[in-house]
């Protein structure tokens, strides 16, 4: 993983999965990370960030997290 810039409030990485690049950022205050959308969703087989929030079964497992998690909430946006 490589910074390639941070700003007031996030430090901005980028990383590769299997030579795709993925978008990341961690926030300066919790240590919070946080993935690019439109960076993941080719990587999980959709065209867009759209279309993958569009999947009925990735909201499910969204919902799921954001209802049962134990650990560390997604963030709802």
């Amino acid at each position: 993983m490589r910074r390639i810039y941070i700003d007031l409030n996030y430090e901005h990485f980028v990383d590769y999965y299997q030579g795709r690049e993925i978008k990341i950022k961690q926030d300066r205050k919790t240590g919070e990370i946080l993935f690019d959308a439109e960076s993941v969703a080719p990587i999980l087989g959709f065209a867009s960030a759209e279309e993958m929030f569009s999947n009925d079964a990735v909201l499910d497992l969204l919902n799921e997290q954001i209802t049962n998690g134990k650990a560390k909430p997604i963030r709802r946006i």
